[in-house]
């Protein structure tokens, strides 16, 4: 048995590495615009388990950069890479499965792929899902979920905030006092359970 974990912590040893080198060379390939050379060297990383060259081979799939254009590929990039805690990962999907780009079109993917991002703290992700929780698209209409996310998303600071206030403004004149002040509860009750995760 300690022969056996040797043996794996020895290979890490050299796979770790071989990892972040390839990285390192597949984004000094694509900073140079050298995507073919790029593509190899992510493939080469995103085979070995590098979520960040799975994700950035995905972008590469989906802009046609060093690849022939390969959607479904895209896709199932985004989704290992997202299924290993990637938030951008996660939020393509969402958008993907939203407009079916790369994958049929599914409301209720796309309502999940963002809401794995918006947990994950993605304020963009937190804003589209309270867009999809109000207008009941891929999710049971809940203005008051709608709330809570807006407001989480409106709490990434000044620039954020005012890029999605007129919005957000609209919607909550919609809003029953009751219903705001759930959400904002929520909203609140998120924020510290995620900040005592720090």
């Amino acid at each position: 048995m300690k022969a056996q974990v040797a043996i794996v912590a020895l290979g890490s040893l050299f796979l770790f590495p071989c990892l972040a080198g390839d990285l390192e060379e597949g984004v000094k390939f694509y900073e140079r615009k050298d995507y073919a050379k790029a593509a190899i060297v992510f493939e080469r990383a995103a085979a070995r388990g590098s979520v960040d060259a799975q994700r950035r081979l995905g972008f590469m799939y989906y802009h046609v950069e060093g690849v022939a254009q390969d959607n479904p590929r895209a896709v199932a990039l985004f989704r290992k890479a997202a299924e290993a805690g990637d938030i951008q990962s996660a939020s393509n999907l969402g958008m993907m499965f939203e407009f079916g780009m790369g994958a049929a079109q599914d409301e209720a993917l796309a309502a999940s792929w963002y809401r794995t991002a918006a947990e994950l703290g993605d304020p963009g992700s937190q804003f589209r899902v309270s867009v999809l929780y109000y207008q009941g698209q891929g999710v049971a209409r809940d203005r008051i979920e709608a709330t809570k996310w807006w407001t989480l998303a409106m709490s990434h600071g000044r620039e954020w905030a005012e890029r999605i206030r007129p919005s957000v403004e609209s919607a909550e004149a919609k809003l029953t006092s009751d219903e705001l002040a759930e959400g904002r509860r929520r909203a609140a009750e998120w924020l510290k359970a995620h900040d005592s995760k720090k």
